[in-house]
């Protein structure tokens, strides 16, 4: 795929000692936003949820990613499996629940069941097809201390591979869960967000990790914020915050955690081209780059 001009000028912008001036079609333009979805979005890893959303086998939660929506479930003996959530028959949503518990997944558009590991169950097709071709797009998933990850290239990156996360995690307790949507542009959201710790806490986190290019934790002693940009179109952006903590964590979480606060912020905030400095050039340029 051929990069939109408006990319390969910042490239170039970047081979030179002056300041970064971004057009602004890099921000706006739907060929950027294609050629960031290719690029970027699938890349690992990307941090979903904590286990605990799935404490029992049969449970299952529904995940929005770009550019990829994901069921989450467990299967028998504990088994979590990231599957597509697109039919394998006419494409629609096989789920469209937020979240639940059952023994299959079925599709409400023309009935068709998927057992829990994505599997097709109803109509049996296996005596006229490959039964490996029946059944649900499956994505690499781990657990990395308590948090669920999965890989939406599909490339099977090794775990080994994903950011050291605070071994606490997996003792912590999910505190809230909130979704925002804005009308900008992820890029910007990512920045905002990603520089403004303090909107989460009074005091600056003690360690921040990228878990993949659209996620990351920040975390403070025994308590962690997770945060998750989901493009959805180049002027649409959406953000998870997941908050948790362990029983041990000293005080309550501040109120200037409270998601509201996150969103006024983002509402008061303009977002002009400014903040787009050479540090964030580089990295936005180091995912999008022909040689990488």
């Amino acid at each position: 795929m051929e990069l939109p001009a408006s990319i390969t000028a910042l490239g170039e912008q970047l081979r030179g000692p002056g300041e970064i001036e971004p057009a602004q079609t890099l921000f706006c333009d739907a060929e950027v936003f294609a050629a960031e979805r290719a690029r970027i979005f699938t890349r690992p890893w990307t941090a979903l949820d904590h286990e605990t959303r799935l404490e029992a086998d049969g449970q299952y939660f529904r995940c929005d990613t770009s550019p990829r929506p994901v069921i989450v479930t467990r299967a028998s003996e504990g088994r979590l499996h990231a599957l597509r959530n697109v039919c394998i028959h006419a494409g629609y949503p096989v789920c469209e629940a937020e979240q639940g518990e059952a023994e299959r997944l079925i599709c409400p558009y023309h009935g068709w069941e998927f057992a829990l590991d994505g599997r097709l169950v109803e109509p049996d097709l296996s005596a006229r097809i490959d039964p490996a071709r029946l059944r649900l797009t499956e994505y690499p998933i781990h657990v990395l201390s308590g948090l669920i990850v999965v890989d939406l290239s599909g490339n099977a990156a090794d775990k080994q591979s994903a950011p050291p996360l605070p071994a606490w995690l997996a003792a912590a307790r999910v505190v809230r869960r909130a979704r925002c949507g804005t009308t900008w542009n992820w890029k910007f959201v990512l920045h905002f967000l990603k520089s403004s710790p303090r909107l989460f806490s009074d005091d600056p986190p003690q360690i921040s990790i990228a878990i993949g290019p659209l996620s990351w934790i920040d975390a403070w002693s025994r308590r962690a914020v997770l945060l998750r940009v989901v493009p959805r179109f180049a002027e649409q952006t959406d953000f998870h915050i997941i908050e948790m903590a362990t029983e041990s964590a000293p005080g309550e979480i501040p109120a200037a955690a409270v998601p509201d606060a996150v969103a006024q912020a983002l509402r008061h905030t303009e977002p002009c081209v400014r903040w787009f400095d050479r540090r964030f050039a580089d990295w936005y340029w180091s995912m999008m780059s022909p040689t990488q």
